[in-house]
């Protein structure tokens, strides 16, 4: 397959701006283009880590967003959903012609000039994107890497084969922009209904993401999920590959596996049934998921406080993935006292799953509530709901220790310490999972100095 660029580098296309371009996932395409020689350029709200790797490798970055931060001689702009329309730089975009592509947008012409590995579901999907760009690299098919998390420490990577592995978001039905030539997907569950109105309506976003894959390559689908089994019907690719946690090469990958938990287990079985579909060997595979020490914020292991808790760095916001990592934690530290710190994401999955995130946390011995964190430019501060009320009804229907609500305060790290030191326990792993989609990481960083 030919490089034959849709982003061509010619006088209509001499630089590219960014709106939000400190994102985990505009920030991996912002890195394609300076890998492909453009003149890059970008804003965001916030200075941060990710802003300055940007800055290192030639990028052209402003704190904040006014009309002025749009170089002259740039013809596109991409910004990222969370992006609205009165954005001065979106506004000043259309005033001089722009052209102007979502995220989702830009990528889905990024992956036309690919052989494009696209890997999709509601939960799992950046460690499984991560797992199979693993396998490809330890099977010398050079692939080029666009991650929504890091894998030793860069959520990029630029391959010199056709190959292109990228993480499908199934959000505001932006991975409808993708046709890619294989497409994994992990689960399908009930998520984003500030855009889907139902289950129903999340079948149907797959559905059409699944059937726009193309007919001359496959798709790989988790049998244990039976929402992902109830739409085969409706799916027109005849080459389906089934993988399931039952897979009697199971007890292998959880014993090579450096990161835990059966939900782990279940992305690994994913990711080597699509590189079995790719021809390569089950001796490659086991290598290269043995050598997987997991990914940014996803049961990460960020080091040990003074009192002497572990502490975990955990991207799970949905109920679904906080019982996945709560179990994994306990699986690795069965004599544990297991502390969860979890800041909901977004008012509206919350009120939304509210019974759901009640019984979710039934593995914690101890829950320390913060204040619901609220997207820019995602919705209205919802006050329905609140990280208070969800307190009361974990300890309705939960045996947990103790939970606590800790609000928002310039004060908040030091009296996570203190309460952290009271409910240490001796002779046992104390163990603390930071938890959520929010900057909840930023709270991790100050616990840990």
């Amino acid at each position: 397959m030919s490089k034959k660029t849709k982003f061509k580098k010619t006088d209509s296309y001499k630089a590219v701006h960014f709106v939000g371009i400190g994102g985990i996932g505009m920030s991996s395409l912002a890195s394609w283009f300076l890998a492909q020689n453009w003149a890059v350029s970008g804003s965001d709200i916030q200075d941060s880590q990710i802003l300055k790797g940007l800055t290192k490798k030639g990028a052209k970055v402003k704190i904040g967003h006014k009309s002025s931060n749009i170089p002259a001689n740039a013809s596109l702009l991409i910004h990222s959903a969370a992006i609205p329309a009165q954005n001065p730089e979106i506004k000043e975009a259309k005033v001089r012609n722009m052209e102007i592509l979502t995220y989702a947008q830009a990528l889905g012409r990024v992956m036309n000039d690919y052989k494009t590995i696209a890997v999709a579901g509601a939960h799992g999907k950046s460690t499984t994107t991560a797992m199979v760009a693993k396998i490809l690299i330890e099977a010398g098919l050079d692939p080029t890497l666009i991650l929504g998390s890091k894998i030793d420490g860069s959520n990029f990577r630029f391959g010199k084969s056709d190959y292109l592995i990228v993480e499908a978001d199934e959000y505001d039905g932006s991975f409808w922009n993708y046709r890619p030539w294989a497409a994994l997907v992990t689960n399908i569950d009930l998520e984003h209904l500030d855009f889907y109105k139902d289950l129903g309506a999340v079948k149907k976003s797959f559905i059409k993401f699944l059937n726009q894959a193309d007919k001359d390559g496959f798709i790989v689908l988790n049998k244990d999920n039976e929402n992902l089994v109830s739409i085969l019907p409706s799916l027109k690719n005849t080459h389906i590959a089934w993988y399931s946690i039952k897979d009697k090469r199971r007890k292998i990958i959880k014993d090579l596996l450096r990161v835990p938990g059966k939900h782990n287990v279940s992305n690994a079985l994913g990711a080597m049934t699509l590189a079995l579909n790719l021809g390569i060997d089950e001796k490659t595979i086991f290598r290269a998921l043995s050598g997987f020490k997991g990914i940014w914020r996803r049961l990460e292991y960020r080091g040990e406080t003074k009192s002497g808790f572990k502490v975990f760095d955990d991207y799970a916001h949905h109920p679904t993935e906080i019982k996945a990592s709560l179990q994994a934690l306990k699986e690795k530290f069965p004599d544990s006292n297991l502390v969860c710190v979890f800041q909901p994401h977004q008012a509206k999955r919350l009120e939304a799953l509210f019974k759901d995130f009640a019984k979710a946390f039934n593995q914690a011995d101890h829950l320390i509530l913060l204040d619901v964190y609220q997207v820019v430019g995602r919705e209205e501060v919802s006050q329905n709901i609140t990280s208070e009320d969800l307190a009361m009804a974990v300890a309705n229907v939960n045996k947990i220790k103790d939970i606590s609500y800790l609000p928002d305060s310039p004060e908040r790290a030091e009296i996570l310490r203190i309460t952290l030191e009271e409910i240490k326990e001796a002779k046992k792993n104390n163990v603390v999972v930071m938890m959520g989609a929010g900057d909840i990481f930023t709270l991790t960083d100050k616990l840990l100095k």
